[in-house]
Parts: structure tokens; C-alpha cells; sequence
């Protein structure tokens, strides 16, 4: 290889950079419509659930649970004292369900006798019902440990989250939202661009000259590279500032898996792009390769572990998979370098592959 014919080809990428617009476009703006959206709009974190509180006793501790439900940022609250209205606005779909406090609740709670409250919920959205059990269980649990002066104290259980202590999910969704970014900007900014000079005739007249597949394809990495690499940075910024985002890791740990990672995104926007050589079927490529195996089949979202078995196996030859799980592990617990040289090698064993074959595709053109 020439380095002098690389400097000028590199040269001439970025100056075409420069001249279309696109390219910044899906560097900068892409990436910070997808932290838009994941950030605010994906969230498991089901908070102000509509629910009836049918209070059948009157008692003073019946009050107080009253009151810590109607404070929780988990529900919005309405008070009511007939089941029958309580059933009534279920039905129609004014709340998701219930929680009664029976006739009695605060004798037998004075006497250290058992008692119980009922939490009923809509199981047309079978998601919401749990979330309502487990957030009234919560509530109910965080009442016994406030009383003092009850006569039996029940035992108490401490739990502890490690790594996301917050239980927030715009901690994790995050590492996903990364992901998104630089595998939709990787690949779509060496699709398109340079589907772009199949259409103009430009890729097949620099393929006519003496310039080799291996100086065609580092010139067509390295600029496209850099600017993953400035949407990373900024992307990285504005998650930091915007949300947050829990950083544990290193620099350097980051930077690892990601150029490895960003350069595999970039040799699959180049196989699209020399497959398709048309704008609309290498986007619509770069969709079918990026977008929806991240969002699927990486953790990102859906636990993988969690689906059939052969699906899980199909897992893994999607990249995203092992930069989700490195990124998630930088961010939320530090650096375990047995997970993140994992995953960089499989990541580095994938681009040697991709590279190879991107090589066979161009000398065949070249044929």
C-alpha cells in the first residue's frame, strides 16, 4: 500500500464530507434523535399508575397507609369507601386497579394480629398488573418497618441492588442507545455515501485506477471513522449531561471496544453499499442489519436469555450484542476486563472477517 495515495484519497473523502450535508446530518443529528427518543420516550419505569383506594376502615393507622399511598410517585391516588365504585372505574377504564384496606385493619394491627389489605389489578395489560403488586407490596412493606409501637413485629428483610442501585431503567438504556448510535451511523455513513458514487459513476472509475482494494477501503474507513468517533464524544456528552448517564469505567476501556466496534459497523455500511449501489435498497439494508437486530436481539431491550434457544444462538453473530454488554459494563459497574477483552476480541475476529469479504466483493466488481 501507498501511503502518500491513501493521504490523497482520505483527503478527497473528506472533502466530500464536507460538501454533503447528509453525512453531518447522521453524525450529529441521528444520534441525538435517538437519545431523544430512548432516553425519554423508552422508559420501564411505570410511574403514577391510576388506582382506587377503598378505605373500609377508619382507623388512625388506616389513615396512615392511606397517606403513603397517596404520597408514592408510583400512583395517582383516588380515594374511595364502596368496592362497587372502585369496580366501576376499572370496567371503564378510569383506573388499573385497586387496593382495599378492610373493616378492621387498625384494631387487628394494634393487637399484632394478622391482617391483610387486597390489591386487585386490571389484567387486560398483564405488565401494569405486576408493576401495580410489586409497587404495593413496596409501599406496604415500607409502612411495617415505619410502625413502632405494634405489638409483633413481623421480620424484616433488607434488600441491596448492586451496579444500578437507582433502579432506573434510563441507566442501562442507555448503553443501548450508544449502541444504536454508532451502529446505525457506522453503517449508514458508509452505505449511503458511498452508494452515492455508484449512482454518479465516481466508485467505478476510482475502482479503473491503478489504486488497490486495500488503499479503496482504509481511505474509505479512516474519515468515517473519525467522525463515528466525534459522534461517539458527542453522544457520550449529551447522555452524560441530559440523563446523568453513570460512567464507572475507563477512558481507554471505552475506547477499546468502541473503535473495534465502530469499525466493524463501518465495513458492513461498505459491504451494503457494494452489494446494493443504490441509495434507497443500501438504507433499507442497513435497516434490516443495524437497526433491528440492536434493538432486538443484542439485550438491548428483550433479555436474551429470556428467548428460545435457537434464537439465542442466532444472537450471536450480531455485533451489537458484545458491544451492549461491554458499554453496559463500563458504564454501570467498571472495569471487568475479563467481559470487555472478550467481547473486543470477538468484535476485532468479526472485522478481520468482514474485511476479507468486503475484499471479495470489490475484485469482483473489479472483474
Amino acid at each position: 500500500m501507498n501511503i502518500k495515495t491513501i493521504k490523497a484519497l482520505v483527503f478527497k473523502e473528506v472533502k466530500q464530507i464536507k460538501r454533503d450535508a447528509s453525512s453531518i446530518l447522521v453524525a450529529f443529528i441521528m444520534p441525538l434523535t435517538l437519545l431523544i427518543i430512548f432516553g425519554y420516550g423508552l422508559s420501564f419505569d411505570i410511574k403514577h399508575i391510576r388506582i382506587d383506594l377503598v378505605q373500609q376502615d377508619s382507623g388512625k393507622l388506616s389513615k396512615d397507609l392511606v397517606d403513603l399511598y397517596s404520597h408514592s410517585e408510583y400512583f395517582k391516588t383516588n380515594v374511595v369507601y364502596s368496592t362497587q365504585e372502585a369496580k366501576g372505574n376499572m370496567e371503564s377504564g378510569k383506573t388499573m386497579g385497586t387496593i382495599i384496606i378492610p373493616e378492621g385493619f387498625s384494631e387487628k394491627m394494634q393487637r399484632g394480629q394478622k391482617t391483610e389489605i387486597q390489591v386487585i389489578s386490571d389484567g387486560t395489560d398483564p405488565n401494569t398488573a405486576a408493576y401495580i403488586e410489586s409497587y404495593a407490596s413496596g409501599v406496604f412493606n415500607k409502612y411495617l418497618l415505619s410502625l413502632t409501637n405494634i405489638k409483633d413485629k413481623t421480620m424484616n428483610i433488607i434488600n441491596r441492588l448492586w451496579f444500578n442501585p437507582t433502579t432506573e431503567t434510563i441507566n442501562f438504556m442507555m448503553a443501548g442507545a450508544l449502541t444504536m448510535v454508532l451502529a446505525i451511523v457506522g453503517t449508514f455513513l458508509t452505505s449511503l455515501v458511498v452508494a452515492k458514487e455508484w449512482e454518479r459513476g465516481t466508485m467505478e472509475a476510482m475502482i479503473a485506477t491503478p489504486i488497490s482494494i486495500n488503499e479503496i477501503i482504509i481511505s474509505k474507513v479512516i474519515p468515517y471513522f473519525g467522525l463515528c468517533v466525534v459522534s461517539l464524544l458527542f453522544s457520550l456528552f449529551y447522555a452524560k449531561i441530559a440523563f446523568n448517564m453513570p460512567f464507572e469505567g475507563s477512558v481507554f476501556s471505552m475506547a477499546l471496544v468502541s473503535s473495534v466496534f465502530i469499525i466493524v459497523s463501518l465495513i458492513i455500511g461498505l459491504i451494503v453499499s457494494t452489494m446494493a449501489k443504490d441509495q434507497f435498497v443500501a438504507a433499507m439494508m442497513a435497516v434490516m442489519l443495524t437497526f433491528l437486530p440492536t434493538m432486538m436481539l443484542s439485550g438491548f431491550v428483550f433479555e436474551i436469555k429470556s428467548m428460545p434457544v435457537w434464537l439465542q444462538i442466532f444472537s450471536y453473530i450480531f455485533p451489537a450484542k458484545y458491544y451492549v454488554s461491554s458499554v453496559r459494563t463500563i458504564c454501570l459497574v467498571g472495569d471487568v476486563w475479563e467481559v470487555i477483552l472478550r467481547d473486543t476480541v470477538v468484535l476485532s475476529i468479526m472485522a478481520f472477517g468482514l474485511f476479507k469479504f468486503l475484499k471479495k466483493k470489490l475484485k469482483k466488481n473489479v472483474e
